[in-house]
């Protein structure tokens, strides 16, 4: 009966269930795209990063 009350909640929750694969962990500290890197960079440098706005409750 437990399981299917957690099923439920899980069911009805707002908030999305990820699961990440384990695989991904050989690419840590590895810059995989080092030239899109540079141009992301040199965007944020440029023109700043955006205002973060709180999500009205």
């Amino acid at each position: 009966m437990n399981t299917m009350k957690k099923i439920e909640e899980l069911n009805n929750s707002k908030i999305p269930i990820i699961v990440i694969d384990k695989k991904l962990e050989r690419f840590k500290g590895q810059t995989l795209f080092p030239e899109k890197l540079a141009r992301a960079n040199e965007i944020i440098a440029k023109y700043g990063l955006p205002e973060i706005k709180k999500a009205p409750k």
